[in-house]
């Protein structure tokens, strides 16, 4: 028991004659010690909350790209009315471009409006008159792709 003491008080001592003669890094030390589970959980939690606004966003993107795909086969049909479904578009196109805006930047507007290369297998069995809208779409849908993958 007295040599258990006797180290309790030797390590004690060592403390007061450390924090007396290098006052700073004493302080840093148990500041450092202390502040490290702290710190931590806060980069858990960061990195949490990155994970799930990355999800969420990634499943309003894929609930976005099954509306555009929808409305990409309602203009590939000559049974829908072309106005009607020139302004589904129209909405859609909108829709999108707040979302990017508010939740990714207006960078991602303007790439979203950017030509991409449509085979002319996609083209074929679509209706003349909405062959311009139909590609329109088609590459707003194909970068929004993109951004999905990009997250």
């Amino acid at each position: 028991m007295d040599v258990l003491l006797a180290a309790v008080e030797l390590l004690a001592a060592s403390l007061v004659l450390t924090v007396v003669h290098f006052p700073l890094e004493a302080t840093r030390s148990l500041l450092s010690f202390g502040a490290a589970p702290a710190v931590g959980r806060a980069r858990r939690k960061q990195v949490r909350a990155i994970a799930s606004y990355t999800a969420r966003t990634r499943e309003t993107l894929g609930h976005l790209m099954n509306e555009g795909r929808l409305i990409l086969a309602r203009l590939r049909d000559p049974a829908k009315d072309g106005a009607t479904s020139r302004a589904y578009a129209q909405s859609w196109t909108t829709q999108v471009e707040e979302f990017l805006h508010n939740e990714l930047g207006s960078s991602y507007v303007d790439r979203f409006h950017i030509p991409s290369e449509v085979g002319d297998h996609e083209i074929m069995g679509v209706p003349s008159e909405q062959l311009s809208d139909w590609k329109t779409l088609r590459n707003c849908l194909f970068n929004l792709e993109l951004f999905s993958t990009e997250l």
